[in-house]
């Protein structure tokens, strides 16, 4: 694959990045996971801290009650006459068992304890004819975790963690991806606006940690592009002057030659011939390297003035095809430089004026989409183009298919590179009723200029 090939790609995935839903941005993603984790954990460690709390005070108020009840039935044991005066001491009485050292039950429900009941051991201040006590009661049932847990669900304490969680999910994105999207706009100066002197600032080149090693690299990398681009320009522009010297001195000798041997001659009329095509490719390799040096600013002008003027030049010039005009509104108007869009255009109205047959049609088209954006349209009658090579047209000096076609394969290389210049995009598509369909889109006017 060729740089022009995946820059395009690159391009193309950047457009549907940015298109598709807030839940595939890098920030909510971290955003989620920390809030989710961080939610989780905390609520995980103090739903065990209130549960190892909880547990522990309902144990200290159980063995409360349970010795403060033991105390009572024992004093009921020794005293039964007094039973009545303490009738309504307890109004929820515990199970509990009052045995002695050889773990005979003294006094409990059915006189026994159950088998396989786990019960909690107190031992009693008071005696029984000489025996120590124990007070046995069942321990508590475990299912008190879940009921903390849901309880802790929908309580306050929840809400300020959810809250807090939040706000740290919150900074922590921000720190991560906020240095990520100032290189995204780094790279999308130095791709999309063509601005070679952009770099990272010092503030982000600067840091010690892995953005701060990207930031670097990426300069580096800018550095690397802008000195081979320069160098490229700077090349085609010096050898396209130093070839237009000996294409001078051809052309008078050509001329010399003609006088002597006459105008009719074949051979000076080959030499006339291959010297205009000389001509012709210097002067689109001087176009091609002087786009990126093109101001894409301008006046404001109207897009019916210069589609009129296009279709006066085809009149001319293929007066054997028409060009089928659809502006929307009418009044339409672009604020940007005319002349490279101008230049654009008639590219690819040539090209289509070669593969549309005589007495056909051209249509060019031009829309206001949105509040900022113009979509044009121009479509050919021709045969289309193999879909393996679409991709590869834009590209200098590729001629795919038109090998039979005059050209050097440089009218849609300088087209592409004309709209981008104005911060715009051009795709080339095979329409399904037949031909090939150039689409560009535009903005209604270039960034800078005052509306």
């Amino acid at each position: 694959m060729t740089v022009g090939r995946r820059l395009s790609s690159l391009k193309r995935r950047a457009q549907s990045g940015i298109r598709g839903g807030w839940y595939k941005r890098l920030f909510w993603k971290i955003f989620l996971i920390i809030w989710l984790v961080s939610a989780a954990g905390t609520g995980a460690v103090l739903v065990g801290l209130l549960t190892v709390t909880d547990k522990r005070q309902s144990l200290e108020l159980l063995e409360t009650k349970a010795r403060a009840q033991a105390a009572l039935m024992l004093e009921r044991y020794q005293q039964p006459e007094r039973d009545e005066h303490h009738e309504h001491r307890f109004h929820r009485r515990l199970p509990l068992w009052i045995i002695t050292e050889d773990k005979q039950v003294l006094i409990g429900p059915e006189g026994r304890i159950p088998k396989g009941a786990r019960g909690i051991r107190y031992p009693l201040e008071e005696t029984w004819q000489g025996q120590a006590l124990t007070a046995v009661v069942p321990a508590p049932p475990e299912g008190f975790y879940i009921k903390r847990l849901l309880g802790f669900l929908f309580s306050l304490q929840a809400v300020l963690v959810l809250l807090v969680s939040a706000l740290a999910a919150l900074l922590l994105s921000w720190m991560i991806v906020r240095p990520i999207n100032q290189l995204c706009r780094h790279a999308k100066e130095l791709y999309y606006h063509q601005n070679l002197a952009s770099r990272a600032s010092g503030r982000l080149s600067e840091r010690s940690d892995e953005i701060g090693e990207l930031s670097r690299e990426f300069n580096q990398m800018a550095a690397y592009v802008e000195r081979t681009l320069t160098a490229q320009q700077r090349l085609l522009q010096d050898v396209s002057h130093e070839l237009r010297a000996p294409l001078a001195r051809l052309q008078v000798a050509a001329g010399l030659a003609e006088q002597r041997l006459g105008e009719g001659d074949r051979a000076v009329a080959r030499i006339n011939h291959e010297c205009e095509r000389l001509d012709e490719l210097i002067g689109e390799i001087l176009s091609l390297s002087r786009l990126d040096q093109a101001s894409p600013r301008g006046e404001p002008f109207r897009v019916v003035a210069l589609c009129n003027e296009l279709a006066e030049d085809l009149a001319y010039f293929q007066p054997e095809r028409e060009l089928v005009l659809d502006i929307v509104p009418a009044d339409l108007e672009l604020t940007l430089n005319q002349s490279l869009l101008q230049r654009a255009l008639g590219n690819l109205l040539s090209n289509a004026a070669k593969y549309t047959p005589a007495g056909g049609c051209i249509l060019l088209s031009a829309r206001a989409e949105a509040p900022d954006q113009v979509r044009i349209l121009l479509r050919d009658q021709g045969p289309g183009v193999d879909e393996s090579i679409l991709d590869r047209l834009t590209e200098p000096f590729f001629r795919g298919q038109s090998e039979s076609i005059e050209g050097f394969g440089l009218g849609l290389s300088i087209t592409r590179r004309a709209i981008e210049r104005l911060s715009g995009t051009l795709m080339l598509r095979n329409h399904p009723d037949g031909g090939l369909e150039c689409e560009i889109l535009l903005p209604l006017k270039v960034a800078g200029l005052k509306g």
